[in-house]
């Protein structure tokens, strides 16, 4: 009998080094897949890359974006409670300026809501944050307020992992 307890234990402590290296939610490195992205309405970036740490009730997402030529660097701080944060004036991102951002889980999904403005126009848009079953891809789906109209689909590769903090 103690044979056995010893043996469940022993196999039990072998999968701690692995568990123990899994990323935190949506926390990495993630680098844009400009050919499985689907940019329908988007401006398409010629290159992006985010690095994520999901501490469960707050996320960062540090973004570096090329976009026209010109390297734009974006760092949001999200609760993801549900509670809107109102973003500095000339938050921009592509040709769109960022006015307010709220995120709030979803099961397995993060869903984040922009208030954005191009040139004239005010608008809401909702992203949807997805991760693939091997955590190796992130597909974020960025939707009309409604969810009715799709505007497109930015997909990420990992680069790396974060580590837990």
């Amino acid at each position: 009998m103690m044979k056995s307890v010893l043996i469940v234990l022993f196999a039990a402590c072998l999968g701690l080094p692995a568990f123990g290296r899994e990323p935190a939610g949506f926390s990495g490195t993630w680098r844009l897949d400009e050919g499985e992205s689907d940019y329908r309405d988007l401006q398409e970036p010629e290159a992006r890359t985010d690095t994520i740490i999901d501490r469960g009730e707050r996320i960062t997402d540090v973004i570096v974006a090329m976009a026209r030529g010109r390297v734009q660097h974006l760092t949001l701080e999200l609760p993801t409670d549900g509670r809107v944060v109102t973003l500095p004036e000339r938050t921009v991102l592509g040709t769109s300026t960022l006015r307010t951002v709220a995120a709030r889980r979803e099961g397995p999904m993060l869903v984040v809501t922009h208030g954005v403005r191009t040139g004239d126009t005010a608008r809401v848009v909702v992203t949807r944050w997805a991760l693939s079953a091997d955590r190796a891809r992130l597909v974020m789906t960025v939707a009309s307020d409604d969810g009715r109209h799709v505007i497109g689909m930015l997909v990420f590769d990992r680069v790396e992992p974060v580590a837990k903090k």
